[in-house]
């Protein structure tokens, strides 16, 4: 009886620390009792007899009748008398619980017939296995959206054999029937013919030794249907548990069609070849207008200079002035266009060196005096304070900003002045030019459009005042150029103040501002005596004129090319005379400037070559030098700059 009792104890021991539960079940008397465990499980009272529908009525109500069903068949005559499944519990708290059940029945035999007595159900809490399982599902259920949604498979390659496994998303990527077969060679088959190298060559890599862990590759594929299709194929290297050298053991990876990005991109290359090639069309046609305009308007306005040097009656000088003047102004237009055009593109040249901001001033205002003075309008320059003694910044560019808001406050003011004002914001270290006039003023509605290009105040003043409407648009983005900005403030029928800023570095010292510098005092120097034999190469008549004109005058000799291959015959012929330098157009029919003088400079000429073009850009002047010329200077013709630099490079 003692050995009986041991064994009972050490089954309820093996069962409790198994976390089993057990109820027993007597069906003679219909009841049930259940251990601690059992009655923690199904939430009810431990070692009391109770009812099987007292038991049953705590199972989740999905379950029941597949419970029933099983308890049925096991108390069959004939039945197994066992079975196990899982299923749910409710508490009374309405908590759920996952049990893992197996029931066992003991049967007697009454009357020949196979009759219950007694049964033990055995159960486990699996609750928490089962939350795992619904989340691994969740999450494989998410991961399978997201394949269907995003277009990618998955594949498992055995790289010791040929074991492959596909999912179902990639036989569709692939154009693959389900229930097709399809082995790694059907897939190689469907490399694209010119992507096939690049595929065979990487998975040569993934299975060696040194095989990257991890690969990316895109390529394109061919479906049955002899759609091509682009993919992305990434994956790792697997080795064997344990294994960190060796060869690999499988290779793990996805594909997703990325058709339609490549698409995309492609778009977007052809976009942008469309685009370069329209920029290199319209760079084009802007060094050829540049061109074909400068050239006849150098030879206007250089011509016009000439005659007025033969001329002495007051009524003929007035008309050649009128001539020079007009000239003048169409120049300006076009240099308008080229620097918008120039800015459009991204190719405007800042130069930024230390100036003096009162030299920049002194200059504009000795450049806008006489255009003041004919509308007989007083010019008024003051500066509020004492200025940087230097500004870091473009002072070609600056001044050409204030050339313009001058130019335009004089052009807009019949009555009263014109002013500029400048001011230094040192706690802001920001230097402000003020361009105030009592001109007719902008209405507030005109404000918003009034630094767009090609727009003035109203078609009334285009017609009034003339000009192209180009003026601000500039100004704002040459200010925008230098790291400022251009404001204004205007009234309509009382007047206007635009105002130029720029940020000056801190600690620049601070000195009294002196109107009477001139920046190019020394260029007005003493006129230059040349003593000089100049080939002036040119097809256009007009400048070989003109050039010849300007070196004659300062006691030059010139001799003439019409273009780049004369000039070569020139200089290599035996019986030419003695040239000290080359005055070389660069663009020429038959043979242009830049290759004429790259030809020179490989046939050993060492002369001076100065570059004679149309175009102003800080890039052309590169692309001369770079082609084997000394310097450069453009057209309209400045005589003064010409015969300096002809003098400088000669006398070396």
């Amino acid at each position: 009886m003692k050995s009986h009792s041991t064994s009972e104890e050490r089954l309820r021991l093996a069962v409790s620390v198994a976390e089993f539960g057990i109820i027993e079940i007597d069906y003679e008397s219909g009841t049930a009792v259940a251990d601690e465990k059992a009655a923690e499980l199904f939430d009810v009272p431990s070692s009391v007899a109770l009812s099987r529908r007292e038991v049953h009525q705590r199972i989740h109500s999905e379950d029941v009748e597949d419970v029933e069903r099983r308890v049925a068949e096991s108390l069959k005559p004939d039945g197994k008398g066992e079975f196990a499944m899982q299923h749910r519990v409710v508490h009374r708290d309405g908590t759920v619980k996952w049990v893992n059940v197996r029931k066992r029945i003991f049967f007697n035999e009454k009357h020949g017939t196979r009759v219950p007595v007694s049964g033990m159900v055995a159960a486990v809490d699996i609750t928490e296995q089962k939350e795992s399982e619904q989340k691994i599902r969740s999450k494989e259920n998410r991961l399978k959206l997201a394949a269907k949604t995003t277009g990618f498979g998955t594949y498992d390659l055995n790289a010791r054999s040929s074991e492959t496994i596909w999912s179902d998303e990639i036989l569709q990527i692939f154009g693959i029937d389900n229930g097709r077969s399809f082995t790694r060679s059907d897939m190689f088959e469907q490399i694209h013919a010119d992507d096939r190298d690049r595929y065979r060559e990487l998975f040569q890599q993934l299975l060696r030794r040194d095989a990257p862990e991890n690969f990316k590759l895109e390529h394109r594929i061919v479906r049955p249907s002899g759609e091509v299709r682009w993919i992305v194929n990434s994956g790792c290297v697997l080795f064997k548990q344990g294994q960190a050298s060796g060869f690999p053991d499988r290779v793990i990876g996805t594909m997703q069609d990325i058709t339609e990005r490549k698409l995309f991109e492609q778009s977007l290359q052809r976009a942008r070849r469309a685009a370069e090639a329209a920029n290199r069309s319209r760079g084009e046609f802007l060094a050829n207008m540049s061109h074909e305009i400068r050239t006849p308007m150098a030879a206007i306005i250089g011509h016009a200079d000439i005659l007025r040097d033969h001329l002495s009656d007051p009524d003929n000088l007035q008309v050649v002035e009128t001539i020079r003047r007009n000239g003048n102004f169409l120049l300006g237009i076009i240099n308008d266009i080229l620097d918008l055009s120039k800015i459009d593109a991204g190719k405007l040249e800042v130069e930024r060196e230390p100036v003096r901001p009162d030299a920049i001033v002194a200059e504009v205002r000795s450049l806008m005096d006489v255009r003041a003075a004919e509308k007989k309008l007083p010019l008024k320059v003051s500066f509020n304070g004492p200025v940087p003694a230097t500004l870091n910044t473009d002072a070609i560019r600056v001044r050409q900003i204030l050339v313009n808001l001058v130019g335009n406050a004089i052009k807009f003011t019949d009555e009263g002045k014109v002013e500029l004002i400048v001011r230094f914001d040192q706690e802001a270290s920001v230097l402000h030019f003020e361009v105030a006039d009592t001109g007719i003023g902008i209405r507030s509605e005109d404000h918003e459009s009034l630094f767009d290009p090609f727009v003035q105040a109203d078609n009334t003043s285009t017609r009034s005042f003339g000009g192209t409407g180009l003026g601000l648009a500039i100004c704002q983005r040459l200010a925008h150029a230098l790291g400022g900005e251009v404001k204004v403030e205007s009234e309509f029928g009382v007047g206007s103040v635009f105002t130029l800023s720029i940020a000056v570095a801190k600690g620049v010292p601070l000195i009294k501002p002196d109107l009477g510098l001139d920046i190019h005092s020394e260029q007005r120097g003493v006129e230059v005596e040349l003593s000089a034999r100049v080939l002036v190469v040119d097809d256009r008549r007009d400048i070989r004129y003109l050039a010849q004109h300007f070196i004659e005058k300062a006691g030059g000799e010139v001799l003439t090319a019409t273009n780049g291959k004369e000039a070569i015959d020139f200089i290599e012929s035996e019986t030419k005379p003695d040239v000290d330098l080359i005055v070389m157009d660069m663009q020429m029919p038959v043979m242009d400037g830049y290759e004429a003088t790259s030809e020179l400079r490989k046939r050993g000429c060492t002369l001076p070559i100065i570059a004679l073009t149309a175009n102003a850009m800080k890039s052309d002047r590169d692309a001369c030098l770079a082609a084997g010329c000394t310097d450069y200077t453009t057209k309209p013709l400045n005589s003064r700059k010409l015969i300096t630099m002809i003098d400088r490079l000669v006398n070396v």
